[in-house]
């Protein structure tokens, strides 16, 4: 799964229909080349890849006073396949771009479905300190001492995010931010409504 990918379909997606410029322009302005390593070039080449692999339709447009431009729309494809990946982002553990990614998603889903997507990650993550917490009571003769010191760093990042797992779960329980099923909510506003670019 790709970061780039998820947030260039859900920039497009959420836009109503965006070019490639606006859609660099937005990533930049949410910081995503630091908190999902996206650099402007993989922007283009996503929006090329999912048009040809069908999650994006592409309409030429006039330019204003050059040459044409193309206008990139989601397809039903796409938005599913986009739904798709904010799940697995969610659940999956040991990769914070797509975290990261996913998180920028998040009101893609259902309240429900995201609550049970974090309730994964929260298993996984409970499961693995457990793992992690038996490995250093027991470790691999053949492993040097120094290498011990990765698993306590990442134990303490597997503890924190686990905290704030269970924070978000929370929060997505008591109402918070607008979700896929929420009065409003992308899925709620009617498409001639939709920000047109």
């Amino acid at each position: 799964m790709s970061a780039t990918k998820l947030l260039v379909l859900g920039i497009v997606h959420l836009s109503g229909g965006a070019h490639g410029y606006q859609v660099r322009s937005e990533l930049q302005s949410w910081g995503a080349e630091t908190w999902a390593k996206i650099n402007p070039g993989s922007v283009y080449h996503a929006l090329k890849k999912a048009a040809a692999d069908g999650l994006l339709t592409e309409h030429a447009e006039p330019g204003n006073s050059g040459p044409e431009r193309v206008l990139y729309r989601v397809t039903a494809r796409g938005r599913d396949e986009m739904v798709d990946m904010v799940r697995d982002g969610l659940r999956r553990t040991h990769d914070a771009d797509m975290l990261n990614a996913a998180i920028a998603m998040l009101p893609m889903l259902t309240r429900s479905d995201a609550i049970a997507q974090v309730g994964e990650r929260v298993a996984r993550l409970e499961a693995e300190l457990v793992a992690q917490a038996e490995w250093r009571k027991h470790p691999n003769r053949d492993t040097p001492e120094h290498v011990r010191e990765q698993a306590d760093l990442w134990a303490g990042h597997a503890r924190t995010e686990l905290e704030w797992a269970k924070s978000l779960s929370g929060r997505l329980s008591e109402g918070a931010y607008i979700m896929a099923d929420d009065p409003g909510s992308w899925r709620t506003v009617p498409d001639h409504l939709k920000k047109s670019s």
